[in-house]
């Protein structure tokens, strides 16, 4: 996983750089495809704004963008937990595909091995009273 962060109209301390970069390390936990992490950081008047690019090993592209009154740590903050829920979104969607294909497969399969079985034949209740 590559990790990027361009700031802009801020000066970016190496203090916010290494809280920034501990925090996308937990995205990891969620989805485990990730390559490419870019982190804007940036100052619009008295706004911080942090948005996050993310790139997936499955060409998912992920944008969070976020703007906080109080700090920038606040807006990393933000920033990330939108980014885990998309992370959680994109994942919960590949999982059910690919369960819905197996479940699939597992009723062709039993329905064709139950059509192989050979057919019992019954008793009515009139053939074991006249027995």
């Amino acid at each position: 996983m590559k990790i990027t962060i361009t700031a802009k109209h801020v000066k970016v301390t190496p203090a916010m750089k290494e809280y920034a970069e501990d925090k996308l390390e937990r995205l990891e936990r969620y989805f485990d495809r990730i390559q490419n992490i870019h982190v804007f950081l940036d100052k619009e008047g008295d706004q911080n704004v942090c948005e996050i690019e993310l790139t997936t090993a499955k060409h998912h592209h992920i944008i969070a963008t976020v703007k906080d009154d109080s700090d920038m740590h606040a807006a990393v903050d933000l920033c990330l937990d939108k980014t885990e829920r998309q992370l959680k979104k994109v994942k919960e969607k590949l999982k059910s595909h690919k369960g819905v294909e197996n479940r699939k497969k597992l009723g062709r399969d039993v329905k064709r091995e139950t059509t192989r079985l050979p057919k019992e034949e019954t008793e009515t209740y009139e053939d074991v009273v006249n027995e």
